[in-house]
């Protein structure tokens, strides 16, 4: 009877003592950690796990089939294809991260792009086969990089001076919209903005600037944004090896819901002194004495919520040459969330000369 007991309560130690070691190996297991969604700014958001950043992730694929009547339309070098039509692919992946600091949000965003096609321009990024010559562009590229924290903002992005096109596929040849390495400072307050900015100014002004050109582009801008419509007025100063000039740039853009929702009117003009044109038109050569206009006017309409429309004119006149100008016409279904696929004609006037269309079909899958 001693040792049957005996037995048993060797047992129901063992059985204890293994008990209490599992349980011991389960508190000191790791926590398991699950992505969470962040909702502080705005849809996409998702906190890097043991952090308090909030990470999205965007981009793009895009096909395009271009289409035009002069076959040196795309190819103004002596690399012209006889080919009047073309295919061209473009991709683009976009990371934010965002976090909230005592001093404001702090922000940084990256975009990369890449691009296939055999546009037989003249640039680093076109690739050469040895023997034959040139045969095609497949490039990548840093689109846009900056950090901001409250009101300061540096990296490559969109320029203060800069408004935005026309709601045709790819905006206007004949305005001024340029990316640039910059310092901005920004400020808003009920509806109302301030931003000042410096700007490398190779960015717009390439070659036109001397070889020991001495300073920045500067510009600065007002801005609004109402409830039924928004706007700027900016104004800039640079130099170039034609003088030093200034520009000054008014936009609007029109909300028109009561239309069909999504309809929008946007209104745009500059005028700039000559030395200093791409102010007006971001194209446009850079000359001495005279001045430059120009202008743009885009409508958009929702026939349907899957089904929109958008005409496009743009108008530039230069004081030494006669005016360009060129007008755009598209039709675009987007069947489901990210995804369309559209049609558009152009027809551009050049300085006077002859009239010259182009189309273009597009598919486009966004995220």
């Amino acid at each position: 009877m001693k040792l049957k007991t005996l037995l048993l309560g060797s047992a129901g130690a063992l059985a204890v003592a293994g008990g209490a070691a599992q349980a011991a190996d389960l508190s000191v297991a790791e926590p398991v950690e699950y992505v969470k969604v962040c909702d502080a700014f705005g849809v996409g958001y998702w906190y890097i796990p043991g952090t308090d950043t909030c990470l999205k992730i965007g981009g793009y694929v895009q096909f395009d089939v271009m289409f035009h009547t002069a076959a040196d339309v795309w190819y103004p070098s002596s690399y012209a294809h006889s080919a009047a039509w073309e295919f061209a692919t473009e991709a683009a992946v976009t990371v934010t991260a965002k976090s909230m600091t005592e001093y404001g949000p702090l922000t940084g965003y990256v975009e990369f792009r890449a691009r296939s096609d055999n546009n037989h321009a003249s640039n680093s990024a076109d690739i050469y086969e040895a023997g034959t010559g040139l045969v095609g562009t497949r490039l990548a590229y840093l689109d846009s990089a900056w950090l901001e924290l409250g009101p300061l903002l540096v990296g490559r992005t969109g320029n203060v001076y800069d408004y935005g096109g026309g709601y045709n596929f790819d905006g206007s040849s004949l305005d001024a919209d340029a990316a640039a390495d910059q310092v901005r400072l920004s400020w808003a307050m009920s509806g109302f903005g301030v931003q000042l900015g410096i700007d490398d100014p190779r960015d717009r002004w390439g070659t036109d600037l001397s070889l020991s050109y001495s300073i920045p582009e500067i510009v600065a801008a007002v801005t609004t944004t109402q409830s039924h419509w928004d706007g700027k007025l900016s104004v800039g100063f640079a130099e170039t090896t034609y003088g030093s000039g200034f520009g000054v740039q008014a936009a609007v853009t029109i909300k028109l819901n009561e239309i069909a929702k999504g309809d929008a009117l946007r209104l745009k003009a500059a005028w700039a002194q000559s030395q200093v044109a791409r102010f007006a038109n971001n194209a446009a050569a850079n000359y001495a004495g005279g001045s430059v206009w120009s202008a743009l006017a885009s409508f958009q309409h929702f026939w349907s919520p899957q089904l929109y429309s958008a005409v496009t004119f743009s108008y530039y006149l230069p004081s030494n040459a006669a005016a360009s100008w060129s007008g755009a016409l598209n039709l675009v279904w987007a069947p489901v969330t990210g995804f369309f696929a559209g049609v558009e004609g152009l027809y551009t006037v050049s300085a006077g000369g002859a009239g010259v269309w182009t189309a273009k079909i597009r598919l486009k899958r966004s995220w």
